[in-house]
């Protein structure tokens, strides 16, 4: 990392002249839409895109990854996969269990130089609105500051590697790992990335439900009465579907807010167990986020973006990604798409009976990858362990 991080100089000069032109074009233009506005920086994603083989170099900590694809069958109990977590993993205090790893600590510096602010503070010290706001930047830089404490610690699992998958947004973290995208152009399409989402929320109210779920639960039936509730109140082409697929019996459902109200004071009758707010500000992983996903689509067309160097499951639909082609379209797709990461889990470590497991590490924040894995695979789970950061 000290080769990388003694490099940056010339990168962060034009990453400043990038960001001038970018403030200037968007003081010039206060009345467009916050959408309107991202969408004309994503246009011009790619306007400090590094020519030069010394500035690709300089912001990208894993350029140099060796290509982790098996030539002959291995022993499962000899390779690594590694899970990546997401947004709502974040809390303040975060990442203080790796600043005395230099390379860790480098990384953090190198992201504040290619974002613009301090992503380490905002990590450490908060405050909880302001990590809130960046979260989907400051996940994304812990885990791959985590993954060099692995490095660090266990050289020969990073090594061992063959596999990778991350929930929503930790996707962009294992893309990066597996060389598909720079790390550079992922942090700042995580940027926009989490601008858009917001955006599209500030547009039309929506929200997320954690729900847990009665064996005889008759869930597409409450999804169903909740937006006939919804549209009843007045809501037009009212949205309430599956976000995210945790766990056998735990689901994640997003919407407008009266058919989550209705769910939360209904969904009794319908086999829900318990339910719960998820703290974020939109209905994430829906149609709701349609105009966000133009965005992230725009910005796409201006990344570099290569074929993965190992196997990264996406958790769109728990296949593995093909190529860079294959990859811009499932970015663009976990926008609006549901994370079905209990699927993913199951296509990561389906073996027969007696067949030895990998070791599964889980890039923290958090502890809620190793929680699910323990309720879809208890036998993966024995054999994994979680980064503390």
């Amino acid at each position: 990392m000290k080769s990388i991080f003694s490099r940056t100089r010339t990168a962060r000069a034009l990453l400043n002249n990038a960001r001038a032109r970018r403030l200037k074009s968007t003081t010039s233009d206060e009345k467009q839409s916050p959408l309107k506005r991202l969408l004309d920086d994503a246009s011009s994603f790619g306007d400090i895109s590094n020519p030069e083989p010394e500035l690709r170099w300089a912001t990208e900590p894993y350029a140099r990854l060796a290509s982790q694809e098996p030539t002959t069958r291995v022993d499962p109990r000899e390779t690594t996969v590694l899970l990546f977590p997401g947004q709502g993993s974040q809390y303040v205090g975060m990442g203080k269990k790796l600043l005395d790893l230099p390379a860790a600590r480098e990384l953090y510096e190198l992201a504040s130089t290619v974002v613009g602010w301090d992503v380490a503070r905002v990590c450490t010290e908060g405050p909880e609105e302001e990590l809130q706001r960046r979260c989907q930047t400051a996940v994304l830089v812990t885990a791959l500051a985590a993954l060099e404490r692995l490095r660090d610690e266990r050289p020969g699992a990073v090594q061992r590697a063959r596999a990778a998958a991350g929930f929503s947004l930790g996707e962009i973290g294992a893309l990066v790992f597996a060389h598909a995208l720079p790390f550079e152009q992922a942090l700042r399409l995580a940027e926009l990335r989490a601008a858009a989402m917001r955006a599209a929320a500030a547009e039309r109210a929506g929200g997320m439900l954690t729900l847990w779920l009665r064996p005889d639960a008759r869930l597409a039936d409450a999804l169903r009465r909740a937006r006939q509730h919804a549209l009843e109140r007045g809501v037009a082409a009212p949205v309430c579907a599956v976000a995210n697929y945790l766990q056998p019996g735990c689901k994640v459902v997003a919407g407008d807010e009266a058919a989550l109200r209705w769910l939360e004071a209904e969904g009794g009758a319908w086999g829900v167990r318990r339910a719960a707010r998820v703290r974020v500000a939109g209905a994430f992983h829906t149609a709701l986020m349609a105009r966000a996903a133009e965005a992230v689509r725009e910005a796409l067309r201006h990344v570099r973006v290569a074929a993965p160097r190992l196997c990264v499951l996406s958790c769109v639909d728990a296949r593995p990604y093909r190529d860079a082609a294959h990859a811009r379209r499932q970015l663009v797709r976990l926008t609006t798409q549901p994370v079905r990461w209990e699927q993913t889990l199951h296509a990561l470590f389906a073996r027969p009976r007696g067949q030895p497991q990998p070791l599964t590490v889980a890039l923290g924040p958090a502890a809620a990858l190793r929680a699910s894995l323990r309720h879809v695979n208890a036998r993966a789970w024995d054999a994994s362990l979680q980064v503390d950061v």
